[in-house]
């Protein structure tokens, strides 16, 4: 699973460990952003994070797996909190379509990110394969946020994985559609309505507002 842990309860050590992960990944999205995937390698990366080619390998294992880390683990990890933040008496979905109104600003503060996010997904296959494996890892910790709300969730219970999975297909499904489209109209609202329809088991007579 996925660990989603405060720097300032971490050991000196890992603390280092996390300040020299977070140079790798912001190198890589720069030099992403100034320069496209394909003008990019790990040397470049652990160049530019001044770090050596062994240490870059060391954190990640190709820099796709970098780049995922930059687009998707800040939102992913505040997905994560807003859903344990969510009012207690909301129920599973009820709680993940106010975890998503809550983050919608800064859906809006990273529009530009996540159209490129989305851009280069559709151009590298191994760049959108890694991001679905990254994202993989945090249904795990999106269903551990979600279970709680279930009653009486028996042992090995599909359902909070279940609505893991399919909320973040929702959400790639939306961006990928805005993206598409010139990135013309309201993200944030194309993905409530794309939870709505979800919780209404998209049925034909469901009119999202």
């Amino acid at each position: 699973m996925t660990e989603i842990t405060a720097p300032e309860a971490l050991s000196i050590r890992d603390r280092n460990k996390l300040r020299i992960r977070t140079k790798i990944v912001e190198a890589a999205m720069a030099l992403v952003t100034e320069r496209g995937l394909d003008g990019v390698s790990p040397d470049d990366i652990a160049a530019t994070a001044e770090v050596g080619r062994a240490t870059f390998f060391r954190y990640f294992d190709c820099k796709e797996a970098a780049v995922v880390v930059g687009f998707y683990e800040k939102r992913l990890e505040a997905l994560v909190e807003r859903l344990r933040a969510a009012p207690a008496e909301l129920g599973p979905m009820e709680a993940v379509i106010h975890a998503y109104h809550q983050l919608d600003l800064s859906w809006k503060k990273q529009a530009e990110w996540i159209r490129m996010q989305a851009r280069l997904g559709s151009e590298s296959p191994s760049l959108k394969a890694k991001a679905m494996e990254y994202q993989s890892q945090y249904e795990e910790a999106i269903a551990e946020a979600i279970s709680v709300r279930y009653h009486k969730l028996a042992l090995q219970d599909p359902r909070p994985r279940l609505l893991a999975a399919t909320t973040l297909a929702v959400v790639r499904t939306c961006i990928d559609h805005w993206s598409a489209s010139g990135a013309r109209g309201d993200l944030p609202k194309l993905v409530r309505e794309g939870l709505r329809q979800l919780s209404s088991g998209f049925a034909e007579h469901d009119k999202a507002g």
